[in-house]
């Protein structure tokens, strides 16, 4: 609100030397700034077109930097044509195809020649009957070694029953590992205490001398049959080891020879086998290196695809810029009503004329105004500057009001006399000046409020200034009051 304000109050120490504080740099350029807000001269959409505008310069600038090195980078090489390019790897993918196609052909001939498919299915075939019998073998081993224990078990518990029948005590308790009829693994564990382990019922302690000796007879036939199984499994393992042995030395066999047919078809196409094996590996880095050029040539393509891709934001903005011309037309208008206005007041300020008529311009580049091709500095006396600063400020508020320019309508004027006589020219000038407020105040009294201070306003416009003189203050009554409104005395 202060910086707006700078066009609204103009000083008694600035109205005969400065334009709203153009001679302070940081003032000045708040001063500008509020111009080119207030005439229409910043428009935000606008400044943002013009923004990106330059950012897609600058960048459209970075892309040609690039493709000119680009450009210098792909001269001479092999990879500068896409075209070139392709029909190589084009070639190579083929010539891969033949060296592919011409290994598998001298294979399956040599395949063919020493029947090596026949060898290796007999060979494997061989290995997986050697597995069978390996583990046809293991299991049967296995039940050996279980009923070997059944058997070692079964002579035990006949020499208890031995005993107690001699002893004629009772036998109540046997410990078994395994099932007496099964030969599966018993664990005492597998009941209570009160349960027998092996038959899951409660003991019974009604057995009698003849029941221990049926009891032995049953085991010494569990026994034999036992022995039997031992004899037939310990035959068939033997039997098993026998055909395992076979086949392991059939296998080796068959290894040797597949061995051999492979070594002799290695050894008469070794040099085919090589030649083909390093072609091979040259196209296989030939084409590698194809494939890193194209990447190089996809790259160097995104640059150019960018840099279309910048243009044709660039367009858009440039056309959105033109739609939006607009606004600086009607900026241009607003500066050429102030021109107008305030040559209007110097006229009626009757300001001396430089050369043979008047003119007013507002400079484009400062904003500051421009007397008959004199700056505000370059004007020749204290008065002369007054009286174009009053008429600028005049200027700018009526215009702002008549073209709905966003300036407060508020105006004070400090120091309107103070630099000019009151006799002849001068005077003539103040009562101009006076003249001119009076109209302005009086045709837009509803829009503008226009404060003047001065220490010697002319006489002669006691009777129009009689009811507009808000304040009026001599070394006796001083501008600083108590509560009651009388006049406090300061003492320097």
């Amino acid at each position: 609100m202060t910086d707006w304000l700078g066009y609204c109050i103009v000083t008694g120490d600035e109205i005969d030397s400065q334009v709203f504080g153009h001679l302070h740099p940081f003032r000045n350029q708040k001063r500008k700034w509020i111009f080119e807000l207030a005439y229409g001269l910043y428009d935000s959409v606008l400044a943002k077109l013009a923004a990106d505008l330059n950012l897609v310069n600058s960048q459209i600038s970075a892309v040609e930097h690039e493709e000119v090195f680009q450009q210098k980078f792909l001269s001479g090489t092999p990879f500068a044509s896409q075209e070139a390019l392709e029909s190589q790897i084009n070639e190579i993918e083929r010539a891969l195809s033949a060296v592919d196609v011409g290994g598998r052909e001298a294979a399956e001939a040599a395949i063919v020649f020493n029947d090596v498919g026949g060898l290796r299915a007999d060979l494997l075939g061989t290995r997986a009957e050697s597995v069978q019998l390996a583990d046809e073998l293991k299991r049967n081993a296995g039940q050996l070694e279980d009923l070997e224990d059944l058997l070692s078990q079964l002579k035990s518990q006949f020499s208890r029953l031995t005993r107690a029948v001699v002893s004629d005590e009772w036998l109540v308790d046997f410990d078994f590992v395994v099932c007496p009829r099964c030969g599966s693994d018993v664990a005492a564990t597998r009941t209570d205490h009160e349960h027998c382990y092996l038959c899951l019922q409660p003991p019974q302690q009604t057995a009698s001398r003849d029941a221990f000796m049926a009891e032995q007879d049953r085991i010494v036939g569990q026994m034999q049959e036992t022995e039997t199984l031992i004899a037939s499994r310990r035959k068939a393992v033997k039997e098993l080891a026998s055909l395992f042995d076979a086949k392991r030395q059939r296998e080796v066999f068959l290894s040797e020879q597949l061995n051999s047919a492979t070594d002799a078809y290695i050894s008469d196409s070794a040099s085919q086998l090589q030649e083909l094996a390093a072609r091979k590996s040259r196209l296989l880095a030939e084409r590698a290196k194809m494939d890193e050029y194209r990447t190089v040539l996809e790259r160097f393509h995104e640059t150019a695809k960018t840099k279309r891709e910048l243009e044709e934001r660039r367009q858009e903005i440039e056309e959105a810029i033109e739609r939006r011309d607009f606004s600086a037309a009607t900026a241009e208008a607003n500066i050429a009503a102030l021109e107008s206005r305030m040559k209007e007041y110097l006229e009626k300020l009757n300001i001396p004329l430089f050369g043979d008529s008047l003119s007013v311009t507002i400079n484009r580049n400062t904003y500051l105004p421009e007397i008959s091709g004199r700056t505000f500095n370059e004007l020749s006396s204290q008065g002369l500057k007054t009286l174009v600063n009053v008429a600028h400020s005049l200027a700018h508020h009526t215009v702002a009001i008549d073209r709905g320019i966003p300036l407060p309508g508020f105006l004070v004027l400090d120091g309107l006399s103070a630099n000019a006589g009151r006799k002849g020219f001068d005077a003539e000038r103040i009562a101009d000046m006076y003249r001119l407020l009076l109209e302005v105040a009086d045709q837009y009294s509803e829009w503008l409020q226009i404060i003047a201070v001065d220490n010697d306003a002319p006489a002669m416009f006691d009777d129009a200034l009689s009811d507009k003189v808000v304040l009026h203050l001599t070394p006796q009554d001083k501008l600083v009051r108590d509560s009651s409104g009388a006049s406090l005395s300061i003492e320097s």
